[in-house]
């Protein structure tokens, strides 16, 4: 039977899980330095555009990468369906409010063009930030991204299709990152990064690794020690 599409859907997902850690460590390797406030923050990307735009960009094609890793992910631990399923999908709602976060950083890019006034655009992150219809979805997605991690791990630390230490510094990675960013702290994102990097490099090796399933009529043992045929 040919089974080229399966294989090349194994490539694609363990190719996401490799390329969403490394696009990360890239953007951190190229952020000018992060500020909580918007004032700080507006006067460093007016000294730095082309890094700022360079960091968005790269964040964004890393966050967008994330997508097929978390469902690469739910195939590791599909042998856990429940935690699979929910922790897969909850991880994947905090992705998809990440990459809008990201995306919305081209905005804040075009805020320190000619012409602008600082002011105003001060007062305007400030007003985004702080209203509540906004905030509320951002605090979804990140609450989002921490549970479905955590669930996930979960599932693949019950399903054994890749090593115990891989799915620790994924989950401690996601952890790690979400505190980064919280603190504004280039350095913290970039450690997350490289323990992200470490965990789902050999998550993708399990994907690519073959699975093996009992030929139809052949006899196995379950767990209480009990003949069934398959």
């Amino acid at each position: 039977m040919n089974n080229s599409p399966l294989r090349g859907g194994r490539l694609a997902q363990a190719s996401a899980l490799f390329a969403a850690p490394l696009l990360w460590l890239a953007a951190e390797a190229v952020s000018p330095k992060l500020a909580a406030d918007p004032s700080e923050q507006l006067a460093i990307i007016g000294r730095n555009p082309e890094r700022w735009y360079a960091y968005t960009l790269l964040l964004i094609l890393g966050t967008m990468a994330f997508v097929p890793a978390v469902l690469a992910l739910m195939r590791l631990a599909a042998g856990s369906p429940r935690l699979a399923a929910i922790g897969g999908t909850v991880l994947g709602l905090g992705t998809l409010v990440a990459v809008g976060d990201a995306m919305s950083q081209l905005m804040v890019w075009q805020m320190v063009g000619q012409g602008a006034d600082r002011r105003q655009m001060v007062a305007l992150i400030d007003r985004f930030d702080n209203a509540s219809g906004s905030a509320v979805v951002f605090a979804v997605g990140g609450l989002g991204f921490l549970l479905g991690a955590i669930l996930l791990s979960i599932g693949l630390v019950r399903t054994r299709r890749t090593p115990a230490w891989a799915t620790l510094l994924f989950a401690v990675g996601i952890v790690v990152q979400l505190v980064g960013f919280t603190a504004s702290s280039v350095a913290i994102v970039l450690v997350s990064s490289v323990i992200l990097l470490a965990g789902m490099s050999r998550q993708a090796m399990s994907v690519l690794a073959p699975t093996r399933t009992p030929e139809p009529g052949r006899a196995r043992i379950d767990h209480r020690g009990a003949s069934q045929l398959v």
